[in-house]
């Protein structure tokens, strides 16, 4: 079962660090967690859902993450995580075939930069699906 643990603990602002340290855990072993490489104890998952101020319902499930969430749709720009995530690959990898660093790929993923056109390019490229199915058009607000 996946968790949406990455995407709210980033879209808050919390460094895995601290996250682990408030939950009594190693940051490794949130880190399997997140990623999807460990099966969470059911202390954790309702841990972390208190932290985190939701559910073990809403964090814990194989929906997309702006259905369980919709407020992660405002200000999406694009589809990233969700597709490299959905196909079971690793940032660190993912950002060597996309030829960026790892801080760099974080940073697009999460919205919080714009990439050059080339890289959006080769990301489509890399997924094998067109370029509007990755990145979204800008809304104007």
């Amino acid at each position: 079962m996946k968790n949406h643990i990455f995407m709210l603990r980033k879209k808050r602002g919390i460094k895995q660090y601290d996250m682990a340290r408030a939950l009594g855990v190693s940051p490794s072993y949130l880190s399997k967690i997140e990623t999807d490489t460990q099966e969470p104890t059911e202390k954790f998952k309702q841990n972390a859902a208190k932290y985190l101020k939701t559910t073990v319902e809403k964090l814990f499930n194989d929906q997309p993450i702006e259905e369980v969430f919709p407020e992660f749709t405002v200000g999406l720009t694009n589809k990233l995580w969700a597709k490299r995530r959905e196909l079971g690959i690793k940032q660190y990898d993912m950002a060597k075939k996309l030829k960026v660093s790892t801080p760099f790929l974080s940073k697009v993923e999460l919205g919080l930069i714009e990439p050059p056109e080339e890289f959006k390019q080769l990301a489509a490229k890399v997924f094998k699906v067109e370029k509007d199915e990755l990145f979204l058009a800008k809304v104007e607000e």
